[in-house]
C-alpha cells in the first residue's frame, strides 16, 4: 500500500466531563480496501468543574489534543492527505506542521521515508484568539519516575511552591511512578490514555512519535480543568542536540523535549489557547551531568527511581527490575551518576557494575561519541558523557577504561561547560534561582546593595558575587564563574552572557497577583505623576508605598512581610522596562519622545521597552494614557485591558495647582485618572493635589536673589522636556544648556529659545557646541564650571528676569547625575546671591 493512496481524517471527538472521559476518533481511508477507524480514550483523574472555564477554550484545547494524539495513528500509514474539522490560523498551522515534521524525524529516518511527503495542515485567515484564565501560583509537575522529574519536584517543594504531580498512564499501571510520588510526598493526577487496540496490529509503518509533546498537551489539559497556572517539566539542555542528519534535516530523538519545542509550544498555548497557562522546563539551563550532581544529594530515591524506558513498554508484560542494564538510557545514566556516587551506591542502584560488562563496549562507544552515532534514546551529549567517564575512571577499575580513555580528548573549558548553567531558557522569574549554585550581582549601586541583602536572606546557600565597573573595568568577565546574574537596570542586556533576572522582575514575581501595582513611566513626568498618585492614595487612607526609579529599591520592601491590601506605586524607567516580564495592574504613560536612544539602539526599541508596561496585562488591567500622544494611542490597537485616557474632569481650578507648566497639568490629569479608577472621592483628590508642591529639580523654584528668579529643572535631559520648561515660564533671561551628547536633534529647541527671546546662553560640553547653528544674536558663555555659569547669570540677567537650568542633555559628561547637577546649581545660586 502506497502512502499516496491514503487519506488520514481527524473525524470528531466527544467530551463527557461527568463520565471523566474524552473520545477522539480518527479514520484512515485507502484506495482499494476498507477504511480503518480508530478511537482513543482519555480518562481524567477526577470529575472537572468546568463552569468557570470558557467553552470556546475547552473546544480549542480539545481540537489541539485531537491533533497531537492523532500522530500515533497517522504514522501507521503516513498518508499524504489529511482532513480535519477545524480552522487554524497560519501561525497555528505552522506549529502543527513543525511538530509533525520534526517530531516524526526519527520515524522518517528509520522507515527510509522522505519527510516531504508529509501533508501540510491547512490554514485560513483566522485571527489568533487566546482565552482568559485567572492566574494563580499552583504548579502541576510532570513525574516520570526518573532523576530529572525528582530533582524538579524537590527543587520546587524545597522552595515552598504549591505543587501537584501529574503523569500519563498508557497501558498498565506503573508502580514505579507511584512509589516516587509517595517519596516526594505530593498529590498526583493520573491521566490515562487508552489507545485503540488496533494500533498493536501489524501496519505499514511503525516508529517513534513526539511523546513529550503528547504529555505537554495533556498537562495543559489537566491545568485548565483543575485550576493550575504552571505546567512544569524537567527537560534538560542536553535534549537540544540531535542524533543524525537525514535528507538535510537534523533528526533529534528528543525533539519534543528540546527548547525549540518548548518555546514554540508555550507560544502556541499563550496565543491560541490561554495566556493563563505557562509550560516550561525548570531544568532547561542544565546539562544532564549537572542534574545528576543535583540528584546525587537525594539519596532516599536511590532504591526507587528509574530512567530505563523499558519500564514503560506498551507491549511487554514481562516483569523486570528497575534497570535493564542493556539500553542506552541505562548506560548513560550509569556513566553520569558514576561521577558523583560511590561504587557501592551505584552498584546497589543498578544491581551490577556496568563498567565490567564487556558486551556493552559498542554501546559505550556510541554514547561517548566514539562509535557510529548518538543512540536514539534520551541520552546527553558526547562531551558530558566523556567528562563523567573521565571522572569515573579514577574510582572504577575496568578493561573498558583502558580501551576507551586513550581515545577521549577534552579541553578544560569543555569539562567546565558541562557543569555550567546555560542562558537559553523559558523559566519564569520566580523560579529562576532554583538549582543555581551561585549568583552574581551585576552592578553594585544603591539597588545592587539591596539586592545582595535580599539574596543573602532568601537564598542563604547560594554564593553571592559582586561585579561593578567601579571595581574593575573587566567586571563583565566575572560572569563566566557564575550560574545566574541579577542585572542592574543601567547595564545593557546584550552584555549579559549567563542566565539573568532583575530586581524589578523579582519584585513583580513576589507581589503580582497579591497586591495592586500601579506602574508609571514616560519620557518625562513619571516621578511627578507617581508622587502625585501616592499623595492622593495616602490622603484617601490607603496603605500605599512609592518605590522604584524614584530612589527606593523595590527589593528592600520584600525584606519583611507585605500585607495583602498594600498598594505599590512604582516609577519605572525604560531601563527597568526593557526586560520586564510582568505588567502592573494599572499602567500609566505620562509622555513619550526620543530619549536614551543609544542605550536602546534606536527610537523604535526605546518605545518597545516602554510598551512592556502594558504587554503583559490582561482583561482586568488598566492603561492610563495621553490621548494627544500618537505613540501611546497606537498601542490601543490590540490592547485587551481597559484603556482610560487622562482625565479632563479635574476637581480643582488651574490656579489651585502649584505645579508649573502644561506638561505638569497633564501629570495631574494622569494622576486623577488613576484615582478615579480606584474610586477616590473628588474632595480627597482636590486636597492632595492642592497641597502637592512638586519634586526637587523639576521646575523647582530655588528663590529670588539680587532681583533674579532661579529655577532648577535639572531633570530635563532632552530637548523636548527643556522646550516644555521654557513654555512654562515667562521672562527667561538666561538659560543653561548642554551636557552629555547623545546625538539629539536640537533644531526645535533653537527655534523655541529664539521665539521666547532668551538672550543669555550658557553652553556646557559636550552637546553645547551643537545646540545652535548660530549664536550671533546671543550672549554666550562656554564653560565646564557651574560656578562660572551662575556668575554669568547674575551678571547678565535683568532684574525681574529668570535664570533657568534646563540642559536638554544628560548630565554625565560633567556631573554624577541630574541631582548632582541641580544641587551644584542651587549651591552657587545661594552662595553668589549673598555676595
Amino acid at each position: 500500500m502506497k502512502s499516496e493512496d491514503t487519506i488520514f481524517k481527524f473525524t470528531s471527538y466527544k467530551f463527557e466531563p461527568g463520565e471523566r472521559k474524552i473520545l477522539f476518533h480518527y479514520k484512515t481511508e485507502f484506495k482499494n480496501k476498507k477504511p480503518l477507524f480508530f478511537t482513543e480514550k482519555v480518562i481524567l483523574p477526577k470529575k472537572p468543574d468546568i463552569k468557570s472555564v470558557s467553552q470556546k477554550l475547552i473546544k480549542k484545547l480539545m481540537a489541539s489534543l485531537h491533533i497531537v494524539l492523532g500522530v500515533s495513528y497517522f504514522k501507521l500509514y503516513c498518508a499524504t492527505k489529511m482532513e480535519l474539522p477545524y480552522h487554524f490560523s497560519k501561525e497555528e498551522a505552522d506549529f502543527w506542521n513543525t511538530l509533525y515534521q520534526k517530531g516524526l524525524g526519527e520515524f522518517f529516518y528509520k522507515n527510509n521515508l522522505n519527510p516531504d511527503i508529509l501533508p501540510s495542515f491547512p490554514h485560513k485567515k483566522t485571527p489568533l484568539v487566546s482565552y482568559c484564565l485567572k492566574k494563580n501560583e499552583r504548579c502541576l509537575v510532570g513525574i516520570g519516575g526518573g532523576k530529572d522529574s525528582i530533582v524538579t519536584a524537590e527543587l520546587l517543594k524545597g522552595s515552598g511552591f504549591d505543587i501537584t504531580g501529574f503523569n500519563v498512564q498508557t497501558g498498565r499501571k506503573t508502580e514505579l511512578i507511584d512509589r516516587v510520588v509517595e517519596k516526594i510526598g505530593i498529590k498526583n493526577l493520573i491521566i490515562k490514555r487508552i489507545l485503540d487496540p488496533k494500533i498493536y496490529q501489524r501496519h505499514q509503518y511503525d516508529g517513534h512519535i513526539p511523546i513529550s509533546a503528547v504529555y505537554a498537551f495533556l498537562g495543559v489539559l489537566a491545568a485548565v480543568l483543575y485550576g493550575y497556572s504552571y505546567v512544569i517539566v524537567g527537560n534538560e539542555y542536553s535534549s537540544n542536540f540531535g542524533n543524525v542528519k537525514y535528507r538535510g534535516r537534523v533528526v533529534n530523538h528528543q525533539w519534543s523535549k528540546s527548547f525549540e519545542f518548548e518555546r514554540s509550544f508555550q507560544n502556541y498555548i499563550k496565543t491560541a489557547v490561554s495566556s493563563g497557562i505557562f509550560y516550561f522546563s525548570l531544568l532547561r539551563p542544565f546539562y544532564e551531568l549537572r542534574i545528576a550532581e543535583l540528584f546525587s544529594k537525594y539519596k532516599k530515591y536511590f532504591p526507587y527511581f528509574s530512567s530505563c524506558n523499558r519500564n514503560f513498554s506498551l507491549t511487554s508484560r514481562v516483569k523486570r527490575g528497575l534497570w535493564c542494564g542493556q539500553c542506552p538510557k541505562c548506560l548513560f545514566t550509569f556513566i553520569i551518576l558514576s561521577s558523583f556516587l560511590t561504587k557501592k551506591n551505584l552498584i546497589d542502584i543498578f544491581g551490577k557494575n556496568l563498567y565490567q560488562e564487556k558486551k556493552l563496549l559498542p554501546l559505550f562507544k556510541d554514547i561517548l561519541g566514539l562509535g557510529r552515532m548518538k543512540p536514539f534514546d534520551c541520552v546527553g551529549t558526547f562531551k558530558e558523557a566523556k567528562t563523567a567517564f573521565l571522572a569515573a575512571s579514577r574510582k572504577f577499575d575496568s578493561d573498558i577504561f583502558g580501551q576507551l580513555l586513550p581515545k577521549i580528548r577534552l579541553k578544560k573549558d569543555e569539562i567546565k561547560r558541562s557543569f555550567k548553567a546555560n542562558k537559553e531558557n523559558n523559566i519564569p522569574e520566580q523560579f529562576k534561582f532554583l538549582g543555581m549554585k551561585n549568583v552574581l550581582v551585576l552592578g553594585y549601586g544603591k539597588e545592587g546593595r539591596v539586592t545582595k541583602k535580599y539574596l543573602k536572606k532568601y537564598y542563604p546557600s547560594m554564593k553571592i558575587g559582586i561585579a561593578d565597573v567601579g571595581y574593575s573595568k573587566d567586571y563583565l568577565k566575572k560572569q563566566k564563574d557564575f550560574d545566574i546574574a541579577v542585572k542592574t537596570p543601567g547595564l545593557k542586556k546584550e552584555l549579559v552572557q549567563i542566565p539573568y533576572t532583575t530586581a524589578t522582575n523579582i519584585f513583580f514575581s513576589k507581589v503580582k497577583g497579591k497586591n495592586t501595582i500601579i506602574g508609571v513611566t514616560g519620557s518625562k513626568g513619571k516621578s511627578t505623576t507617581s508622587s502625585l498618585i501616592f499623595a492622593i492614595l495616602k490622603a484617601a487612607g490607603k496603605d500605599v508605598e512609592l518605590l522604584g526609579n524614584i530612589g527606593r529599591p523595590m527589593l528592600g520592601r520584600l525584606m519583611s512581610p507585605v500585607p495583602g491590601d498594600k498598594i505599590f506605586v512604582l516609577e519605572l524607567s525604560s531601563y527597568q522596562l526593557d526586560d520586564l516580564k510582568f505588567s502592573p495592574d494599572i499602567a500609566v504613560v505620562t509622555s513619550l519622545f526620543p530619549e536614551h536612544i543609544d542605550y536602546h539602539h534606536g527610537l523604535k526599541k526605546y518605545y518597545q521597552a516602554k510598551k512592556n508596561i502594558i504587554n503583559f496585562q490582561n482583561e482586568d488591567s488598566y492603561f492610563t494614557y495621553d490621548p494627544k500622544n500618537k505613540e501611546t494611542v497606537s498601542w490601543l490597537g490590540n490592547y485587551k485591558g481597559r484603556a482610560v485616557p487622562f482625565s479632563n474632569n479635574i476637581p480643582l481650578k488651574n490656579k489651585e495647582i502649584l505645579l508649573m507648566g502644561e506638561h505638569n497639568k497633564n501629570n495631574v490629569k494622569a494622576a486623577v485618572a488613576v484615582a478615579k479608577i480606584l474610586n477616590i472621592e473628588n474632595k480627597v483628590i482636590r486636597k492632595a493635589v492642592k497641597n502637592f508642591k512638586g519634586l526637587p529639580h523639576r521646575l523647582e523654584f530655588v528663590g529670588e536673589f539680587r532681583g533674579i528668579k532661579f529655577y532648577d529643572d535639572a531633570i530635563s535631559t532632552t530637548p523636548e522636556s527643556t522646550i516644555m520648561a521654557i513654555k512654562s515660564l515667562e521672562n527667561i533671561g538666561t538659560i543653561l544648556l548642554g551636557g552629555q551628547d547623545r546625538g539629539y536633534n536640537f533644531s526645535e529647541l533653537e527655534k523655541t529659545v529664539k521665539k521666547y527671546k532668551i538672550k543669555n546662553i550658557v553652553l556646557f560640553p559636550e552637546s553645547g557646541i551643537r545646540i545652535f547653528k548660530s549664536t550671533k544674536s546671543f550672549k554666550v558663555l562656554k564653560t565646564k564650571s557651574m560656578e562660572k555659569a551662575v556668575e554669568f547669570a547674575y551678571k547678565n540677567t535683568k532684574d525681574g528676569g529668570i535664570c533657568l537650568l534646563s540642559c536638554a542633555s544628560p548630565s554625565y559628561s560633567l556631573w554624577k547625575n541630574f541631582e548632582d547637577k541641580g544641587n551644584q546649581f542651587k549651591k552657587y545660586v545661594k552662595k553668589l546671591g549673598e555676595i
